[in-house]
């Protein structure tokens, strides 16, 4: 069995108004045959991992990376 495109079976279950019909498109997206690439993990991520930053030594260990116009804030 062949890996499915997760990146076209997550934006038809986000465009599925039918229960049925996503509840089995979310079946056939959550079936990991096979290890994901770094990008398809990147699909499934609720925060990319290019926000979190590992800072050992602090109270939490990771902290966000925050974006302004001019770039990085810290």
């Amino acid at each position: 069995m062949s890996k499915p495109d997760y990146a076209s079976l997550l934006a038809q279950i986000a465009a599925e108004t039918d229960p049925d019909e996503k509840d089995e498109l979310i079946e056939e997206c959550y079936q990991f045959t096979e290890e994901l690439t770094a990008a398809e993990k990147e699909l499934f991520n609720y925060v990319s991992s290019d926000y979190m930053e590992d800072t050992p030594g602090t109270t939490t260990s990771y902290v966000g990376i925050y974006y302004g116009n001019s770039g990085i804030i810290s």
